[in-house]
C-alpha cells in the first residue's frame, strides 16, 4: 500500500495521514515526536482516537516529494495489522468508568458535608480528613471530565 493511500488532506505546509497503527497511543506519540524532530517541521500532532497524524511544515524547506518519500520510508516500520481490543472489554471499561465517576460524585458530596459539619462542630481533624477525601474525589472527577472542561 502506498503512502498516498493514507493521505486524507494535503496542501503546501499541511498534511494529514491516517493509518491503523496510529490508533495505538504509544505508537502515535512516538511517530509524532519523531516527525517533529525533522528539520523544517513545525508540528506533528497525533490523534489515537481517529488514527491520524497532522503534520505542519515549512514548504520552503521541505518539498512535497521529499515529504512523501520520508513518509513512504517511515511506513515500512509501521505494523500493518493492529490488534483490536474486544468490544466486551471496551464496553466493560466504559461501564466501570461511569460507575467510578458516579461513586466519586457521591463521595465528593458526602465528604463536603462532613467537612462543613466538622468545621461547625469544632472538629478540625474531621474537617481536614474530609477535605483530603474531597480533593482526591475531585481529582478523579476532573480526570473523568477533562475533555469537556
Amino acid at each position: 500500500m502506498s503512502v498516498l493511500d493514507h493521505v486524507t488532506s494535503f496542501v503546501d505546509g499541511r498534511v494529514r495521514l491516517r493509518h491503523p497503527a496510529l490508533k495505538d497511543p504509544q505508537t502515535a506519540e512516538l511517530i509524532a515526536s519523531s516527525v517533529s524532530l525533522v528539520e523544517g517541521m513545525r508540528s506533528a500532532e497525533a490523534n489515537p482516537r481517529t488514527g491520524s497524524l497532522l503534520i505542519t511544515y515549512d514548504a520552503s524547506v521541505i518539498s512535497r516529494e521529499s515529504l512523501l518519500a520520508m513518509a513512504e520510508s517511515g511506513m515500512a516500520f509501521l505494523p500493518t495489522a493492529v490488534k483490536a481490543e474486544p468490544l466486551r472489554h471496551r464496553i466493560g471499561r466504559a461501564v466501570l468508568s461511569r460507575r467510578v465517576t458516579k461513586m466519586a460524585n457521591k463521595v465528593m458530596l458526602v465528604s463536603l458535608l462532613a467537612s462543613i459539619g466538622g468545621v461547625y462542630a469544632g472538629f478540625g481533624g474531621i474537617h481536614r480528613a474530609a477535605g483530603l477525601v474531597f480533593t482526591l474525589a475531585g481529582m478523579q472527577h476532573i480526570a473523568a471530565h477533562r475533555k469537556t472542561l
